[in-house]
């Protein structure tokens, strides 16, 4: 059964999105998570089993008042790459298969955007839905990749091509999603139309 992962932080002023909070101030930065990370998780969830992987822990109260009665595991790793891991070996660990990993920033994933990596999984062993600031907002693979993550240089324009560099140098065949937009900048927020919260 596919399994999808959303990885989120409480929404904390000073907490989460901290570049969005330098252009918009902490309140309004957590206003637009908080209504983008809701509608993704929505979206998702209607559709697909979905497991809220949440930091810091001791925060699942915040989550579920957030995201609502759905299963919340805590995020575990000293950075986001061990966190994804974890996620990742903790669900192939259950037998579920493919695992699909989000984020709940980038507003326009919703369940046919899990369905397109579904359906790139029967063909290919890694799905993955780069972002225009060169990250990634989905990543979904068909087995353990267990050191895909290590010293990737996150939050900078090389991650999308650092991690399907590392995967197309496995012999792995890597479908590539349509580039979509995250939020992590007023320049974001400008672009996709969103209203101020």
């Amino acid at each position: 059964m596919t399994a999808v992962a959303l990885l989120a932080k409480a929404p904390i002023p000073g907490r989460v999105k901290t570049r969005l909070a330098a252009d918009v101030g902490p309140a309004a930065a957590v206003a637009h998570y908080r209504r983008i990370g809701l509608a993704v998780a929505a979206a998702v969830g209607s559709e697909y089993p979905l497991t809220v992987w949440y930091d810091p822990p001791g925060a699942e109260a915040v989550m579920r008042a957030w995201l609502g009665a759905r299963q919340f595991r805590v995020q575990q790793g000293a950075d986001l790459g061990a966190r994804m891991a974890h996620a990742f070996r903790t669900h192939f660990a259950s037998g579920e298969a493919p695992v699909i990993a989000i984020g709940a920033d980038c507003p326009a994933v919703d369940a046919s955007v899990i369905g397109d990596a579904v359906h790139h999984l029967e063909s290919h062993d890694v799905a993955i839905g780069p972002t225009v600031d060169g990250g990634y907002y989905l990543l979904g693979l068909n087995a353990p990749q267990p050191d895909l993550f290590e010293t990737v240089p996150w939050s900078t324009a090389d991650v999308f091509r650092i991690t399907v560099g590392r995967l197309r140098a496995r012999d792995l065949s890597v479908g590539v999603m349509p580039s979509l937009r995250d939020v992590d900048t007023l320049a974001d927020i400008e672009a996709l139309g969103l209203d101020c919260p």
